[in-house]
């Protein structure tokens, strides 16, 4: 039986990226991602009466290689990003007779879907930060000399 471990997360960053070296020197960002969550639940038992509830989610996001570097060059504190990924666990020790798990999420790809500006900076929309390669001339491809 075949299985799937995908993520996706659309949110806005609670901190800026801070490039890192991983011990096998591989650069390395985590990205510190909040999505907000609503839900109404009835009390008393009409749906009229229901209450609505809100919640932030925080989530460690995991961003390697190039687009590591390329997260921390173009993305600040409030940026709002797009994450595809999957999610791992791993345990950790505690004790020499309790241990609990964590988890993260690692980003195979991250849309810029728009930027925090600098302290002064007016807040403009970036084009193909997420996406190394430049898109090509529509004018040259349409129109053939």
């Amino acid at each position: 039986m075949k299985s799937l471990n995908r993520v996706f997360l659309m949110g806005h960053l609670g901190r800026p990226p801070e490039l890192k070296t991983s011990k096998a020197g591989k650069p390395y960002c985590r990205l510190n991602i909040a999505t907000r969550r609503s839900w109404k639940s009835a009390e008393g038992g009409h749906l009229e009466e229901a209450d609505r509830h809100e919640a932030t989610d925080w989530h460690s996001v995991f961003v390697w290689g190039p687009l590591a570097e390329r997260c921390t060059t173009y993305l600040r504190k409030g940026a709002l990003v797009f994450v595809e990924g999957e999610l791992s666990y791993w345990q950790v020790a505690e004790s020499s007779d309790k241990s609990s798990y964590k988890n993260a999420i690692h980003g195979r790809e991250v849309k810029f879907l728009n930027t925090a500006p600098f302290a002064g900076e007016r807040l403009t929309p970036l084009e193909n930060l997420d996406n190394p390669l430049q898109p090509p001339d529509h004018n040259a491809v349409a129109h053939l000399a």
